[in-house]
């Protein structure tokens, strides 16, 4: 189909961009700022393509997000700065330690909040998740000896990148946002591969009508545990790398805000697209940035930008490019 050769097209033309966005800063084009705040762009897209597959794909709407970006952020900021200098390893393995832990760490919450909350539906199942990401941000914001309280984990060491005859320096941010870019690619290839999958194609019907997908006898139940279990491990994964960037975590990386923002982000550019949420963490996080260097009520054009797309493109940026598509070659393709 053309519709998919296009997907395709414009999947190769935004990692051929993500890929040579580093050179603006070589050329002068926009400050290192930029370059920073592309990286973290480039990160919390890992964390969106796990979300949008649970509540873009399967309609689990879930608003404690953060909860496994913040225990992601905690597990590898802990394992840098309270285990890893003890146990005499190779400074070159830390980083697999500690990204390692964090996926642990959001799967292990994964299972725990999913068993739990996914007894329930619809506005209960959105509390649910805010009460134990909430519960999360307590327990961060208020143990003092463990996670820095309310000022946070400082301290997170940098590390290296240690392959079979190959050691990189991830200090270096130019090699750091290539090792993102890379997670990212591959995440975004993971999720491709799961959506076009039969279990992707079962994702789906549950979000249209999980009745009948049940009548038809498939464990409802258990797909949903399993696509909340994959969203929790990408969310986890996002907030490591999160913590190897800014080295230093902080309670706000599990507060509702940051809920929000994700469910901002993936409605702004699309959801259950895959693609349309890292597109729309980018409206949201860089020409929000940009607009905020302009004039002080920036907030105000954002605003407006949501309310268009609430009105006239509930699918968001993609779903506005799919309509313009479908006028151009017609509904047939």
């Amino acid at each position: 189909m053309k519709q998919d050769n296009a997907r395709r097209w414009v999947e190769l033309g935004l990692l051929a961009l993500l890929a040579l966005w580093p050179l603006g800063t070589t050329l002068g084009w926009y400050s290192p700022f930029y370059f920073s705040l592309m990286t973290r762009i480039v990160i919390f897209g890992v964390a969106l393509l796990g979300y949008d597959l649970a509540a873009g794909y399967t309609g689990l709407v879930s608003f404690g997000h953060a909860l496994f970006i913040g225990l992601g952020g905690y597990a590898a900021g802990l394992v840098l700065v309270k285990l890893a200098p003890t146990l005499g390893l190779d400074p070159g393995l830390w980083l697999w330690l500690a990204l390692g832990t964090s996926v642990l760490v959001s799967a292990v919450a994964a299972v725990v909040v999913g068993f739990l909350a996914l007894r329930t539906r619809g506005i209960y199942f959105v509390f649910l998740t805010l009460a134990f990401g909430q519960f999360a941000y307590l327990v961060a914001w208020n143990w003092l000896g463990f996670t820095g309280g309310d000022n946070g984990l400082t301290g997170i060491p940098q590390v290296s990148l240690a392959l079979p005859g190959l050691r990189l320096e991830l200090s270096d941010a130019g090699t750091y946002y290539y090792f993102v870019l890379v997670v990212f690619a591959l995440s975004y290839a993971l999720c491709r591969r799961v959506v076009q999958s039969p279990f992707g194609r079962i994702l789906v019907g549950i979000e249209q009508n999980e009745k009948r997908t049940a009548y038809l006898g498939y464990p409802v139940i258990r797909y949903k545990r399993r696509v909340f279990l994959l969203s929790g491990v990408l969310g986890g994964l996002a907030g490591g790398l999160y913590a190897l960037l800014q080295g230093f975590v902080s309670p706000d990386l599990l507060h509702w805000h940051l809920s929000g923002d994700i469910i901002l982000m993936t409605w702004l550019g699309g959801v259950g697209t895959l693609i349309g949420p890292v597109l729309g963490g980018f409206i949201y996080l860089f020409v929000g940035n940009w607009l905020s260097t302009l004039f002080a009520r920036w907030q105000i054009v954002m605003g407006l930008l949501f309310v268009f797309f609430v009105l006239f493109s509930p699918r968001g940026m993609v779903g506005l490019v799919q309509q313009g598509w479908r006028r151009l070659w017609g509904s047939s393709t």
